[in-house]
């Protein structure tokens, strides 16, 4: 087997953006690699553009080489390059690596095992050969979150603010007051709308955009003069806004903790922070730099599990070397009786 890497390690987030292939350029390239009788599958997402082959000469890979190259638009010889190419064992290991997350930029990450499941249903021309070994490398991505750390911990501040939440009250019976509707504002609410939380009140300066997420997510939508009333009904607050002086005062907390025989939780994703430090009772509160110590930590616990998930990866490949070599066996032996069918028939005219 080969593969044809383009990955952010060889051109950076910013390079690999511009070499996105769209679905009718991958479907162009199978349809070529399929013609030329060439197993293929084409694995794209944030990460990486990558084309796995079964070669059988040397005129497979030019085929390749150039289905890949025509699919990003891209010159033949300088993707050759500037990317990675690999062969054989090398290429299964690097497939169970990606599998596996230790090739994403957030380690471990475990969106990857579904984009690969779907590049290769995408991939009609797979053949058996190459669909056994991502079948394999799938397998032993599931294998290594099952039995390591390596998906264990978020890895982003957005993630890390709802565990934090999660860990403290029952989010499925929670009313959470969105402040902010930017990136992390965006990426914190779909996490939660992700575990069902009970209900989700943006509110922002620009209603429009507090609309806009909350439309997608099924939460309601404030502008900022209604932040005191939803201060009050609200169980959690995440406030990620870019401020110079905090949007949430001492008065608004004040008034919750007097109204309200509940404890309030409230995440400060902002820098500068916009919530008004307070010693009220009731109020549990946790800024970003929290946060931040968190994420690290959980990055670093990933990375420690590393040299456990390449003990499972070994294994996995040591049973795809068997299969590969049955494999092997069971073409052979099925060529032998074409060869003497072909034979008999010739005989017999």
């Amino acid at each position: 087997m080969r593969v044809l890497s383009i990955s952010h390690r060889t051109h950076g987030m910013d390079g690999l953006a511009a070499l996105a292939a769209t679905p009718s350029a991958a479907a162009a390239l199978h349809a070529s690699m399929t013609s030329h009788g060439i197993e293929s599958v084409m694995l794209t997402t944030c990460n990486r553009v990558e084309l796995y082959w079964r070669s059988r000469t040397p005129q497979d890979d030019l085929v390749a080489t150039g289905s890949l190259a025509a699919a990003i638009d891209a010159g033949a010889e300088g993707l050759v390059r500037q990317s990675s190419w690999l062969a054989g064992d090398a290429a299964a290991h690097h497939l169970f690596r990606v599998c596996a997350g230790l090739e994403s930029v957030v380690i471990g990450e475990a969106e990857v095992l579904g984009q690969a499941r779907a590049a290769l249903e995408a991939s009609h021309g797979a053949g058996r050969f190459v669909t056994g070994v991502f079948q394999a490398a799938i397998r032993a991505g599931g294998a290594a979150r099952a039995e390591t750390g390596i998906g264990h911990g978020a890895m982003s501040v957005a993630s890390t603010a709802v565990q934090w939440l999660a860990a403290h009250v029952s989010l499925a019976s929670c009313r959470v007051l969105i402040v902010g509707a930017g990136d992390t504002a965006r990426k914190a609410a779909r996490h939660l709308n992700a575990i069902n939380v009970g209900s989700m009140v943006v509110a922002n300066r620009t209603v429009d955009r507090a609309q806009a997420l909350a439309r997608g997510l099924g939460a309601e939508a404030v502008g900022l003069d209604a932040l005191q009333d939803e201060i009050l009904r609200a169980d959690a607050i995440v406030s990620a806004v870019n401020v110079s002086e905090c949007v949430i005062t001492r008065d608004h907390l004040h008034a919750r903790c007097a109204r309200a025989d509940r404890p309030l939780f409230v995440v400060d994703l902002s820098m500068p922070p916009s919530v008004e430090l307070t010693e009220s009772v009731g109020i549990r509160r946790i800024d970003l730099g929290v946060i931040e110590l968190a994420t690290r930590a959980n990055r670093e616990q990933r990375a420690a599990e590393a040299p456990r998930v390449e003990v499972v990866i070994e294994r996995e490949l040591a049973w795809l070397r068997r299969w590969a070599a049955r494999e092997g066996l069971r073409q052979a032996r099925s060529r032998r009786c074409d060869h003497e069918t072909t034979r008999g028939v010739g005989a017999e005219s």
